[in-house]
């Protein structure tokens, strides 16, 4: 890819966002050398190798590479001869092991959910034995070697330690004599030259008889070693040069076990510093709220919920939020041309498209939203911004000029054109002619190609060409501020007047400016903002009815859930009945038995006692069958579904534990209508049961209700009386409220006319002695006035 666009595109950026989250310099030296890629084979597998690893992330674990050091130079080091690593280099090699070994198992134990990164668990070699023995020489914490690194240097230290103490007990002696008599500077024992000395003043010099190492700045004070001592000091200091080549010989040691694993070492923290890099990907992912968009190498483009990550990193500091882009360019239109305000987000979408487009050829995730669909690209031309030269003596419109000859020269259609401001920078008609023509071009080679403009000229002509069309970012005309949302199909106005009064350009001039333009141009602008003022006006009425069926949906799902829930307690409350009534047989059959035998006490007549305990037996046994049907029951009332349907048939309604007649014969959707009282309701067929009975209380009057049985379907708070009844509107009121209260709705409409007053007086009567209804007045001006009354539930 051109470093031309990287630069445009402002790619350098997401590639500082990912090294800032990396945590290991292999993985930061991978992270910084990001760059997009052809390779769509490799594409797919580097996007789900950050699969793998933000499943990890979401779940709320983390690969544990804290700790790791990056030890190739000293692994390099320990190659060469006669090389000795220090104690600090042999630590870091010891703690990178021991992450090698750490992320190792984690692979291992995750391998059926990490398929790919687990392949990398084979490259990580912990070397157990070589990270002990190197821990049981080193302390990680003074970073010295430990005394027993070897018996003789345990052995070495012990002596070293007999002889010191020795030596000191010894000048501490002579140390207290002295300063006694006023011989030495001060009552301290000092080192110098790797011999322990006494601090004597010069004056005093020839009462002690030693060996003078050192003088102090001023030369007043003398670092004498008494000749007493000198043995001492001679024994100490052959055992300490002894402790050095000791010390030496186990460092060579464990640098020549680094040696003959350099490249298993090499190799591990390679593996690591892949890992670490896929890692920062992941979590570049999980912080933009990225997704690994589908690949395509035909050239299309579907952007949806679309954010640039630089741009949304910036307004989430200040609060805000970006307005996201939803963008297509398909086979059917192989260039789109942007139009709209300025400062409207024309070119922040030129540079989104491109950014994701970049990322995602780089192995990244983008942010947008799941079903967004990107094209790998050969190249990608970008020619947005004002790019004047001044080392080439070129203008801005010669830049432009430059590029799009490269582009015009080179591109095809496995490459995408990006290119903002067509025609701008000239006389508008040559500008506008010079732009159509190269969209013309570039559109006839098929190359996929987004562009900006501003000249009325390229928008009309690109309504009329084929394989091109118009797009445009949106205009608020209330507060003539741009919206920052892509609309497509539809040319926006540029809006340069009435953004000039709004930023306070004197009426005059604006007015005198108005009078000037094409009445043409007017005619189409008021057009354009016309049509992106409906377009505003349906997105809108679409968004409330998205909510509102969303709305639908939980509410009959909470229904669904309240209408199980009776039925549980129905069944269970029978169930305990049922239960009880055949305790009270079982008493019963007791005091029969017991009566019985009093009865044969009394020589009672046969046939009166065995017809006694027929009755009482066929009593139980139908109890028992009733406690057996409902402990076996499902969901749906008893019963079974009837052999036929026919119109006018009583049937029984499951669901509501009704019978009712039935209206009409199921529809293509298997829906019924079946009138229960003075009620009409819809229900699936497979809801209906045999009816078990006559129908009660039918007449010819039927009540449509304002809700449905099912959850499907939408349900609206009002209900209409007039035609009813006062006799029918305690029912249908009753009904209205409960479909209320199961739906969550607390404020009600309800219609009776303004007429002789009766209806308004009846559903006044109704309210009043319903618990659930919290407050009712009548309608005001506006609301239906005395025509409606308007309920509060509580």
């Amino acid at each position: 890819m051109n470093h031309h666009t990287l630069g445009v595109l402002e790619f350098d950026k997401v590639v500082s966002m990912l090294v800032e989250r990396t945590s290991f310099p292999p993985g930061r030296e991978r992270a910084s050398h990001v760059a997009p890629t052809v390779d769509l084979d490799w594409i797919r597998s580097e996007l789900s190798r950050v699969n793998e690893a933000r499943s990890i992330l979401d779940a709320g674990e983390n690969l544990p590479l804290g700790g790791a050091r990056d030890v190739r130079e000293a692994v390099l080091r320990s190659t060469a001869s006669g090389a000795m690593l220090g104690c600090a280099e042999l630590a870091d090699v010891a703690k990178t092991l021991a992450i090698v070994g750490a992320v190792r198992s984690f692979l291992m134990a995750r391998r059926e959910n990490l398929p790919l990164l687990g392949g990398l668990a084979g490259r990580l070699t912990p070397l157990d034995a070589v990270r002990d023995e190197i821990l049981a020489a080193i302390d990680e914490m003074t970073l010295e070697v430990r005394d027993g690194a070897s018996r003789e240097l345990t052995r070495l230290r012990r002596a070293i330690g007999r002889v010191r103490a020795k030596l000191d007990e010894k000048l501490r002696e002579i140390l207290e004599t002295q300063f006694a008599a006023g011989t030495v500077q001060e009552a301290a024992i000092h080192i110098r030259n790797g011999r322990r000395v006494l601090p004597v003043k010069r004056s005093t010099r020839s009462k002690i008889r030693g060996i003078v190492h050192d003088q102090s700045a001023s030369g007043a004070t003398l670092f004498v070693e008494p000749l007493a001592t000198v043995p001492l000091n001679n024994e100490l200091s052959e055992l300490a040069a002894a402790e050095r080549e000791e010390v030496e010989r186990i460092l060579r040691h464990l640098t020549a076990l680094v040696r003959s694993n350099a490249g298993a070492l090499r190799e591990s923290v390679e593996a690591l510093g892949e890992l670490d890099f896929v890692w920062a990907k992941a979590r570049l992912s999980k912080d933009g709220r990225a997704v690994a968009p589908h690949l395509n190498r035909e050239g299309r483009i579907v952007i949806r919920n679309g954010r640039h990550p630089v741009l949304e990193a910036v307004v989430a500091a200040a609060g805000n939020a970006i307005v996201p882009l939803n963008l297509a360019l398909s086979d059917g239109a192989r260039t789109l041309v942007i139009s709209g305000p300025n400062a409207g987000g024309k070119t922040v979408a030129l540079k989104t498209v491109g950014l994701l487009t970049l990322m995602a050829q780089s192995g990244l995730h983008v942010p947008a939203d799941p079903d967004t669909e990107i094209a790998v690209f050969d190249e990608i031309y970008a020619d947005i911004g004002d790019e004047q030269s001044i080392e080439q003596n070129l203008s801005t419109f010669s830049s432009h000029l430059s590029v799009l000859a490269e582009i015009l020269a080179d591109a095809d259609e496995r490459s995408l054109v990006l290119v903002d401001e067509m025609g701008a920078g000239t006389d508008p008609d040559e500008g506008a002619s010079l732009a159509i023509a190269i969209l013309e071009e570039l559109t006839d080679r098929r190359v996929p190609t987004i562009a900006s403009t501003h000249l009325g000229t390229v928008k009309s002509h690109v309504a009329n060409y084929e394989g091109m069309v118009n797009g445009s970012m949106a205009f608020d005309p209330e507060t003539l501020e741009p919206t920052f949302r892509f609309v497509p199909g539809i040319p926006g106005a540029s809006r340069a007047l009435s953004i000039a009064e709004a930023l306070g350009l004197p009426g005059a001039v604006v007015r005198r400016a108005r009078e000037l333009r094409d009445a043409d141009s007017e005619a189409v602008d008021r057009l354009l903002a016309d049509l992106a003022e409906r377009e505003r006006r349906l997105e809108a009425t679409l968004r409330m009815a998205e909510a509102e069926h969303e709305r639908a949906g939980l509410l009959a799902r909470d229904y669904e859930e309240r209408l199980r829930g009776v039925r549980d307690e129905r069944r269970r409350i029978r169930a305990g009945a049922l239960a009880e009534a055949r305790d009270i047989l079982e008493r019963a059959r007791s005091l029969v038995e017991k009566t019985v035998q009093e009865l044969k006490a009394r020589d009672a007549a046969r046939g009166a006692i065995k017809e006694a305990r027929r009755r009482l037996d066929t009593s139980r046994a139908e109890v028992a069958r009733e406690l057996e049907a409902e402990t076996r029951r499902p969901g749906r009332d008893d019963g079974e579904p009837p052999d036929r349907l026919e119109r006018g048939m009583t049937v029984r309604v499951a669901s509501l534990g009704r019978e009712g007649e039935l209206l009409d014969l199921p529809d293509d959707r298997g829906r019924v209508r079946i009138r229960v009282r003075q009620a009409t309701v819809e229900v699936d067929v497979s809801d209906l049961r045999r009816a078990r009975g006559k129908i009660e209380g039918q007449d010819e009057h039927r009540v449509a209700l304002p809700f449905s049985v099912t959850a499907d379907e939408n349900w609206v708070p009002e209900l209409h009386l007039r035609g009813m009844t006062t006799d029918e509107v305690g029912e249908a009121i009753e009904r209205f409220v409960s479909a209320a209260i199961v739906r969550g709705v607390s404020r009600l409409t309800i219609v009776h006319g303004k007429g002789t007053g009766a209806l308004r007086a009846k559903t006044h009567e109704v309210l009043s002695g319903l618990p659930s209804v919290k407050s009712f007045r009548l309608g005001q001006l506006g609301e239906g006035d005395t025509g409606v009354t308007i309920v509060e539930l509580g």
